[in-house]
């Protein structure tokens, strides 16, 4: 193991260990609790596999560690649960109610309804990420994210309304302003990570692939997102790493659509190999550029949160 400080001016990628059998024993179990217990384990199934994939991906010779738990999740989605059903259930009684009276008002509050549910939806994604980096570690520090998850869900709503009255046009400067939000405030340790790209820079190969996306049967998408990809990786930067990506669209097409059809025809027995192929290859594509010292790096004294995920997992979004 390398227990060297600084990582080298060449490029350095991580390597993921995983091995497919040994997360398809894990997943079966999972699979098994989950039913018996009514699906109430998921939340420990999750924790196992993180563990898993966490313990197998390395970076200058030291594995990252996953220290979240299945009781953290689960309380997290009850607090979630305790906040959205009175929410839905209000919504419903009160839709019927105004169908009758107001149809009008109908419309009006299902408009309020599902803009307050894409910020739901953003806070939901935040606050998810931000509890997944304080619970990763490299080298004994943890992982970070400042920011304000309901700053972060207003922003996604007034993108994505800008989106949908620009016909789609505005979607490379959305990505890139909740991209750079996200990396702006990550934090290894003491130190933050710095994101500087400018969605101006995308709008060019987003027409093109806008304009391809039908003659190509959708494959221009591939293309568009390989390429916003190694612009996000080179616009980012840690103290004196940078970062840099040499993914390729047809790659990049197979894995995710092949990951799909292994998943759909399997009926989710394959989802561990499709877990393992995405790790290697996010692995195998990213690297870093630059020397940094390591040692210097002192742990955030920044407080964790208590809980994770809880609203991700009751509406069912984010990253896994």
């Amino acid at each position: 193991m390398d227990t060297s400080p600084t990582s080298r001016d060449s490029p350095n990628r991580l390597d993921h260990h995983g091995i497919v059998g040994e997360l398809f024993k894990i997943h079966l179990v999972n699979v098994v609790l989950t039913i018996l217990t009514l699906g109430i384990y998921r939340f420990w199934a999750r924790t196992r596999i993180r563990e898993y994939l966490w313990s197998q991906t390395s970076f200058l010779g030291d594995r990252l560690e996953y220290t979240g738990t299945g009781k953290e999740l689960f309380l997290g989605f009850l607090v979630a649960l305790a906040v959205l059903v009175p929410v839905s259930l209000g919504y419903q009684t009160l839709r019927g109610f105004l169908l009758v009276q107001d149809p009008t008002l109908a419309v009006v509050l299902d408009v309020v309804f599902y803009a307050a549910l894409m910020f739901l939806i953003g806070v939901a994604i935040f606050r998810a990420r931000r509890y997944r980096l304080s619970r990763t570690l490299w080298r004994g520090i943890r992982g970070g994210q400042t920011g304000s998850a309901t700053d972060y869900g207003a922003r996604s709503v007034a993108y994505l309304l800008l989106t949908i009255l620009t016909l789609g046009l505005y979607a490379p400067f959305m990505d890139a302003r909740l991209t750079g939000y996200r990396l702006n405030n990550t934090w290894f340790g003491d130190r933050r990570f710095a994101f500087d790209g400018n969605g101006r820079d995308l709008f060019r190969p987003f027409v093109v692939c806008w304009l391809l996306f039908i003659p190509t049967l959708g494959t221009s998408w591939f293309w568009y997102r390989a390429t916003a990809l190694k612009y996000y990786a080179s616009r980012t930067r840690y103290e004196n790493l940078r970062f840099a990506t040499d993914v390729r669209p047809r790659p990049l097409m197979w894995l995710i659509v092949t990951n799909w059809l292994l998943r759909v025809l399997t009926l989710g027995l394959a989802y561990p190999w499709a877990l393992i192929r995405t790790a290697r290859f996010v692995c195998a594509n990213l690297e870093t550029v630059g020397e940094q010292d390591f040692a210097a790096i002192a742990q955030s004294r920044r407080a964790e949160p208590a809980t994770g995920e809880g609203l991700a997992a009751a509406l069912d979004v984010g990253e896994f």
